[in-house]
């Protein structure tokens, strides 16, 4: 006999966890990553639509998602998606690769331990326009 719930329904062991999985994505789905793209820090000077500051202070390119370069960023679960954080825009931040990769699945990272992670790259004069 299957053990039942508290609301008395039977339930089979192994089986309410991967039904959670599917309601609950691990990934940002296209309207999240652009609205989180929205959301982050915009560079004066800087083309809005393809460069961005990650929650580090880091530069990044759009068109360089989820790579490993200096320019390149992913969507980060601020509360990580091991910890309970869900896939939605207020749990989305983008950050430099190196630096969200150093974040793992930690909940909290100071924002110089961040920094001290990513790419130091910094872009003056001409550069400023690419």
């Amino acid at each position: 006999m299957a053990p039942s719930t508290s609301d008395g329904e039977a339930s089979s062991s192994g089986t309410g966890s991967k039904s959670k999985e599917k309601e609950r994505p691990r990934s940002f789905d296209e309207k999240t990553r652009t609205a989180c793209w929205r959301k982050a820090a915009v560079l004066a000077g800087r083309h809005p639509e393809r460069w961005r500051q990650d929650a580090a202070g880091n530069v990044v390119c759009r068109r360089f998602w989820s790579c490993h370069g200096c320019l390149c960023y992913e969507y980060d679960h601020i509360i990580p998606f091991s910890k309970g954080g869900e896939s939605t825009v207020e749990n989305c931040q983008i950050l430099q690769t190196r630096a969200n990769r150093s974040k793992s699945d930690k909940a909290w990272v100071e924002k110089a331990e961040m920094q001290g992670f990513s790419c130091d790259i910094k872009f003056t004069g001409e550069l400023n326009n690419i």
